[in-house]
């Protein structure tokens, strides 16, 4: 939100106080009215980051998964969008039921980083919640075994996908790969998140090696994103393409063979819609969640007192997943390096085995099962901070069945020791 937990607490009284005027509320439903139908159940929420392809996917869909079943409209408020991340097409998808409804409004948007449950205004039921809150409660809706609802990909998005497949002369039927790597070309004012960012120059051999297993390969990003460069015909650096459209961006995730990709925006987008998918140069976070079958591989975490990898356990123990500034990192003594060329390239031969033949990688059991245990034992510490249960961040998502450590994870030297 801003720059520290100070000012992050400073905003939110301000807007707690903002929801509490008279005026705003009559904005709120001067906004909303027009678009209630008579007799249908309504409820509202507020998207406050529309401009962040991430969460712009990733808050519809949980909604829709949340929510969908009870009601038979959703009308999503959000600001008018800009910059590099807004993509105005992803707002078509969540289904017929959503309704968006854009505002030039200042403050009605920054209502959405409030939580305050569900409210019955008489009209419409007001969903007050914060992306963390919505993050945590799909977690614990899917962990307790509810059912999942995606995004459904609208005919005119398919038809400008398939009219552009033809135009690079794609042959109709070939299977493609949806690629991306985060770079500091997106933000670039946010110097703190490097730490999540990756070289797309290490991806060449994975690249390769799903090239020569007859995919095309459509890398996705932005305009300012390193070049691919030296590519063979069936590689897309589509941000550099003269037919890029960001209706791309949604129809290439929607209808990808499976995507290889990082915990940035674009991997919400591939799991709104069901789609497989590697995630790769992964940092432990608290509150990401991808889906069941989902391989995971993670970076390397070293002390930088003596260069040592350090262990799952004390990754955990140090609360490594809470950190999310490079800066947190320093101060806790922890390097964080990225995936070898060769280590990706390994996990492309993983992607491409199980999606011809639909096995899942032989995973070893014992050290999935001790990767949970590891995971459980440290939500227990969330779960016993009250800090961390205000704030909606006493879920972790690898304490439960939610990806899978690549192979190579797990088998790394001393990763699951517990010292």
């Amino acid at each position: 939100m801003t720059a520290s937990p100070e000012e992050d607490e400073a905003l939110l009284e301000n807007l707690r106080a903002e929801f509490g005027k008279k005026e705003t509320m009559e904005r709120l439903f001067h906004t909303v009215i027009p678009h209630l139908e008579e007799g249908k159940r309504t409820l509202v929420y507020i998207l406050a980051q529309v401009d962040r392809i991430g969460h712009a996917a990733m808050e519809p869909f949980f909604l829709k998964t949340l929510f969908g079943p009870h009601y038979d409209r959703i009308i999503m408020i959000t600001g008018q969008g800009e910059g590099a991340g807004y993509n105005p097409f992803i707002l078509q998808c969540p289904g017929p039921e959503f309704v968006h409804v854009p505002t030039p409004d200042p403050i009605l948007p920054m209502l959405g980083f409030l939580d305050g449950g569900v409210l019955d205004l008489k009209l419409f039921h007001l969903c007050l919640a914060s992306p963390q809150r919505v993050i945590r409660d799909f977690g614990r809706h899917v962990t307790a075994g509810g059912d999942i609802r995606y995004f459904e990909l609208p005919d005119s998005i398919r038809e400008s996908g398939h009219a552009f497949l033809d135009n690079i002369g794609m042959p109709e039927g070939v299977p493609f790969v949806v690629l991306h790597a985060r770079d500091m070309s997106y933000l670039p004012e946010k110097a703190h998140h490097a730490f999540r960012c990756a070289d797309i120059r290490t991806y060449g051999e994975a690249v390769q090696r799903f090239v020569d297993a007859g995919y095309w390969v459509f890398r996705l990003g932005d305009k300012g994103s390193v070049p691919l460069e030296t590519l063979p015909e069936q590689v897309v650096d589509l941000p550099h393409h003269p037919g890029y459209s960001q209706a791309l961006d949604v129809f290439l995730s929607a209808r990808c063979a499976f995507a290889f990709n990082q915990a940035s925006g674009p991997e919400a987008l591939v799991r709104a819609f069901g789609r497989p998918a590697a995630t790769v140069n992964l940092v432990y976070e608290l509150l990401r969640l991808p889906m069941k079958d989902d391989l995971l591989l993670f970076k390397h975490y070293l002390s930088a007192a003596n260069g040592e990898p350090l262990s799952y356990a004390e990754t955990l123990d140090r609360g490594l997943p809470a950190v999310g500034k490079g800066e947190g990192f320093e101060a806790k003594g922890v390097l964080i390096r990225e995936n070898s060329a060769e280590e990706l390239a390994d996990l492309a031969e993983l992607m491409i085995e199980r999606d011809r033949s639909g096995a899942k990688p032989n995973l070893d059991a014992d050290r999935l099962a001790r990767f949970r245990t590891v995971g459980r034992e440290y939500e227990q510490t969330l779960l016993a901070d009250p800090a961390m249960q205000t704030d909606n961040l006493d879920f972790y998502a690898y304490a439960h069945d939610f990806g899978r450590p690549a192979p190579s994870v797990l088998q790394r030297k001393g990763f699951l020791d517990r010292s």
